[in-house]
């Protein structure tokens, strides 16, 4: 690999007490007898594993090896207990050698691992799951990631081997390219004695999508969406050599697989097994409606059990349902029993989820509403407690079953949405895991930090010894600008992560689940300050920034603290704007023409700077990921701004009284072709026709589709539906609303002091012929807009085909070059 034969020698060499040698994280050993292991380029030193070792102990000793090989050029021999040892032993692993002296895998805390050198020997090892099927490490098998270890298996023994590496000898891995790892160059490595027993600070680190196995260039972290054809780019730059040794694309596949994973592996990633999510989708398939797709699933048609009050498939359950909870409980125990968990269950280890659907339609039955908290039903932030004391209680049912057959289990649970603020009514049972969502990446966004920090402190401080877990977005901003296929401004804030982790550290929080990842920069922190949050975050990131870039350090560093500033600063965004950064917020506000000019410069100051070829590589795979992606991003904004809106003149009709039948559309406006959100021309038939007569708009909207094939749910926005949108000028407030086939609304209100628009629509939804779906739609103007609308007045609006998720979640516009939720391309609408 091309960045592991680079030997940075202004790195810190492994020479001295250990100590001395990584400022980042002290030791315990000074002033000790050296032990070598490799001198002038000779190995001075045996590796030494158990005659039949572990998955974990092996891999141990390859790392160990491949790594001195780097650093010094020199093979250390990797031999069992019972052969010869040359020189210093270097005990990997529990071995008869470690046990001689006191030290057996299973006497270890988990994930705790031990570094100790004392005379002759240097032992690496720690807690490990007793696997012992042979591990492959071949770097021409491009399968060998196959007989690795778990990243959630015991590894002590990895972990010391990694510990040793970085804090010891300078090893660095920065990003899982071929550009990422970082050795000093030396021909004489030494340790000296003294030891280290540690485990990492938290114990649960995991980032999914599924832990790394991703098959586009750092897929979880790149800026660029994964369809976008300069991944194709950014991975040949990040793993050029790999793609030459491969040239068979499933092998290269899997092989850069193996490098993303040693890239985690490295890092710790894993821990304990931990899972909560929403965990009862399989119950449709068991309870509501066979399935022929998982026939052997169905048990028995229960409605009883799902959320009453909507129409077709229930979105949520009914919490409160007797039957329904007593299935739960059998559920848990047959997985702590060692049965398994249901189909689309959601468990790990010792933990059993119990999270509702992920949406907020509760059930409407008597029994459910009374639980839930009038006083934040308007709560405008996305995490309240409208329905915590619900949630909560059906989790303390199950939960007090649970302890009373299975007293060392735990149910997981989320504090998510409205069920995320700690309960007023409801004492928890011990035997509850709580993972609480935090968006820790809306670093601007004072009001949404101060809420997320006080439902945090009402969580920890409370109850000490509750276990307490994370969900952090980390999507964001990118996930919202990928879903609108546009360009987000990066969202980079190592110092909002520094903030957090030591909140997080302070009050004992077990660890994180990532719901995206950050750019390298953001994931080598997070991942730094995993392993120890009592780091200096600008020590990390000088120490990023001078073991990466090298020359180029200073204009990189520059330009990074220049970009996190002004997104992290909520001075850099319009008096009073809340919530997730949008295109005119990224290209107007963020992104100014002075601010991308000063980036520029420090851009071309870098790429001067840069001086090996490393160095130039490197410089260049940041140009093409982030500074190329920021440039194209503001040229699309400014291409779309200018881009004409849809226009059109609503007749005045005769009065309907707000009957869209009696309308004559013949007469009505055309509201024209509808396209793509990129401009491109609609590939579905859609057709529209608008009016007003003084008192009432009325809309027919039209689809030639079968109706069979439309996706209906009991949640509007979860539907293929049709989404109104309409206010007073292009900006906030603006008013939307929601129709699904079956014409079912929600009406939502944005930029008002709440959350609900009592729109007073009247509904006739038609799907009774072949081969379209009818929709009339008639609005009291008095309602329309704050203040309410007359004739004669000009709106702004635009209606859109939303498919439902399950159908790709395409959006088809009235006004060109535009998508849901964007004011500034709102058409206008003349009432005549």
């Amino acid at each position: 690999m091309a960045g592991e034969k680079h030997r940075s020698r202004t790195r810190a060499a492994a020479l001295g007490c250990l100590v001395a040698v990584h400022v980042l994280l002290p030791m315990a050993w000074r002033h000790c007898r050296a032990e070598t292991l490799v001198r002038e380029g000779k190995p001075a030193s045996t590796i030494v594993l158990a005659k039949e070792p572990t998955k974990v102990a092996q891999l141990a000793a390859f790392e160990f090896q491949h790594h001195v090989k780097l650093i010094t050029g020199a093979l250390l021999p990797i031999v069992g207990d019972d052969q010869k040892v040359t020189g210093t032993r270097i005990l990997v692993g529990e071995s008869a050698a470690t046990q001689a002296l006191g030290l057996r895998s299973a006497d270890f805390a988990p994930q705790e691992y031990l570094v100790r050198v004392q005379p002759d020997t240097l032992v690496l090892m720690g807690r490990d799951t007793d696997d012992r099927e042979k591990v492959a490490y071949d770097p021409k098998d491009p399968f060998r990631f196959r007989t690795w270890p778990d990243l959630f298996d015991e590894q002590g023994t990895l972990y010391a081997v990694y510990h040793f590496l970085e804090r010891v000898c300078g090893v660095r891995w920065y990003s899982p390219t071929e550009l990422g790892t970082v050795v000093p160059a030396q021909k004489t490595l030494e340790a000296r004695g003294g030891e280290a027993r540690r485990r990492p600070a938290f114990i649960y680190r995991d980032i999914g999508w599924p832990m790394g196995m991703s098959e586009v260039y750092n897929g979880v972290a790149s800026l660029w969406p994964r369809t976008s054809p300069v991944q194709g780019e950014l991975d040949a730059m990040g793993y050029a050599e790999l793609k030459k040794r491969f040239p068979n694309s499933w092998h290269y596949l899997h092989a850069k697989r193996g490098m993303n994973r040693l890239f985690l592996q490295r890092h710790r990633l894993g821990g304990q097994p931990y899972r909560a999510n929403h965990s009862f989708y399989g119950y449709y398939d068991r309870f509501w409606k066979k399935n022929p797709k998982a026939a052997d699933q169905w048990v028995e048609k229960r409605p009883e059990w799902f959320a009453q009050g909507y129409k077709g498939q229930p979105p949520q359950m009914c919490f409160t349902n007797d039957g329904f909870v007593q299935q739960v409980i059998q559920d848990a125990r047959d997985y702590f029993d060692g049965k398994g968990a249901k189909p689309r269950a959601v468990a790990s280890g010792d933990f059993f989820a119990l999270v509702p659907q992920d949406n907020s339609s509760y059930c409407k039955c008597p029994r459910c509403q009374a639980l839930m908290n009038a006083d934040e039903a308007d709560n405008p932030f996305f995490s309240n407690g409208y329905a915590s004391d619900y949630v909560f209680g059906f989790a303390n049912r199950v939960a007090k079953a649970i302890r009373q057959s299975h007293p060392d289990k735990y149910l997981a649970t989320l504090a998510y949405a409205r069920y995320a603020y700690y309960p007023k009514r409801v004492r928890l049972e011990s035997n509850i895991a709580v993972q609480l969502c935090l968006h820790v990446r809306n670093i601007h966004d004072e009001a949404i930090q101060a809420n997320d920090v006080e439902f945090f402190d009402s969580w920890v401080t409370k109850e000490k010894d509750r276990p307490i877990y994370l969900w952090l977005y980390y999507c964001f901003p990118r996930e919202v600008a990928t879903n609108g296929q546009w360009h987000c401004f990066p969202g980079f804030f190592a110092h909002g992560i520094d903030r957090w982790f030591k909140r997080f550290h302070k009050h004992g929080v077990k660890g994180a689940f990532f719901n995206g990842w950050g750019q390298d920069v953001e994931a080598y922190v997070t991942l730094q300050l995993l392993d120890d949050p009592t780091q200096d975050v600008d020590a990390v990131l000088d120490d990023y920034f001078g073991g990466y870039y090298g020359a180029a350090a200073a204009p990189m560093k520059q330009l990074y603290l220049a970009i996190e500033d002004t997104y992290s600063n909520p001075r850099s965004y319009p008096k009073g704007f809340g919530g997730h950064q949008r295109k005119n917020i990224a290209w107007e506000h963020l992104g100014t023409p002075e601010r991308m000019a000063a980036f520029g410069k420090l851009m071309a100051q870098a790429r001067a700077a840069a001086k090996t070829g490393l160095e130039k590589r490197r410089v260049a795979l940041f140009e093409r990921e982030v500074w190329d992606y920021m440039t194209a991003g503001r040229k699309q904004y400014f291409a779309r701004s200018q881009a004409p809106t849809a226009t059109v003149r609503v007749p005045r009709a005769a009065a309907a009284k707000g009957d869209a039948r009696q309308i004559d559309w013949a007469k009505a406006a055309d509201l024209g072709a509808w396209q793509k959100r990129d401009g491109t021309p609609s590939d579905r038939k859609l057709s529209g026709s608008i009016a007003h007569d003084g008192e009432w708009l009325y809309l027919r909207l039209a689809e030639q589709v079968e109706p069979k094939t439309l996706k209906v749910s009991g949640i509007v926005w979860a539907s293929d539906d049709w989404e109104i949108f309409i206010a007073a000028g292009r900006k906030r407030p603006y008013r939307q609303l929601g129709v699904t086939p079956t014409g079912t609304t929600e009406a939502l209100a944005h930029g008002e002091a709440v959350s609900k628009w009592e729109s007073g629509a009247v509904i006739v939804a038609d799907t009774s012929k072949l081969d379209r779906w009818v929709t009339l739609v008639a609005l009291p103007l008095s309602k329309l807009v704050p203040g309410g609308a007359k004739p004669g007045q000009r709106l702004f609006g635009n209606i859109i085909r939303v498919l439902a998720p399950s159908a790709g979640r395409t959006i088809y516009v009235w006004s060109p070059r535009s998508t849901v939720h964007e004011p500034d391309r709102f058409g206008e609408l003349l009432l005549e």
